[in-house]
């Protein structure tokens, strides 16, 4: 009788050892985190963007928490992006956003990388996700009505410039208003030439929207870690 009771016991030690094995080796893994993170932010700060792209993919592999993931993952994007990798940032971008679809940052960013390869159908559903998660965020309207320009919708361009022009207001942000207000008269202007005569003007907008989104939002997202 002992004899199937001791087998019993070691066929549910088994997993449970197991289990308790993967954990540790899941525990290693993680305290590599920091040294990891610290390296690719150091690169980072000292702008050698892509020697940090290999320590940001290490990183993420120990599979970090949300927060720290998300961080990563945009930062290792912004780095594809930087150095010319359109492609590799898309995919990461795409990866991110399919995992945490309800993120401002992470659906702002998936927005960013499909401007640069004008892939603005993509885009316009990132950026209206991000307004919608974020609407007293006036840089998404903005990234939003460039990018229904950019699918050769000047009317709702246009629509969405003015709800922001009006928020901006209310904000007090003189200078985004008067970009603004700028944009929607050059807009309008447009409409008398082919589609392809604002192709650098657009270029030129969503990479203002670009920047001042790692420079502004996400750089708020980065403090609110407490990194």
């Amino acid at each position: 009788m002992s004899a199937p009771n001791s087998c019993m016991n070691s066929g549910l030690l088994l997993p449970i050892t197991l289990a308790l094995a993967g954990w540790l080796l899941m525990g290693s893994a993680v305290s590599a985190d920091p040294a990891l993170f610290k390296e690719a932010m150091e690169l980072d700060r000292q702008d050698f963007i892509e020697e940090s792209i290999e320590p940001w993919q290490k990183f993420l592999q120990t599979q970090p928490e949300k927060k720290l993931h998300i961080f990563a993952q945009i930062k290792m994007g912004i780095a594809y992006h930087k150095t010319g990798k359109f492609l590799k940032a898309r995919d990461s971008a795409r990866d991110l956003a399919q995992k945490y679809p309800d993120h401002f940052e992470v659906n702002f960013h998936l927005a960013n990388m499909m401007t640069t390869l004008r892939q603005f159908p993509e885009a316009t559903r990132a950026y209206e996700k991000a307004v919608q998660l974020r609407p007293d965020e006036g840089l998404g309207y903005v990234g939003l009505g460039l990018s229904f320009f950019g699918e050769q919708k000047p009317a709702p361009a246009v629509k969405t410039l003015r709800i922001v022009r009006s928020l901006f207001k209310q904000q007090k942000n003189v200078a985004w208003h008067q970009n603004v207000r700028i944009m929607i008269g050059q807009i309008k202007g447009f409409a008398a030439y082919p589609p392809d005569f604002a192709h650098l003007w657009l270029t030129n907008n969503l990479k203002i929207v670009r920047d001042t989104f790692e420079s502004s939002v996400f750089k708020a997202f980065q403090e609110s870690l407490d990194l």
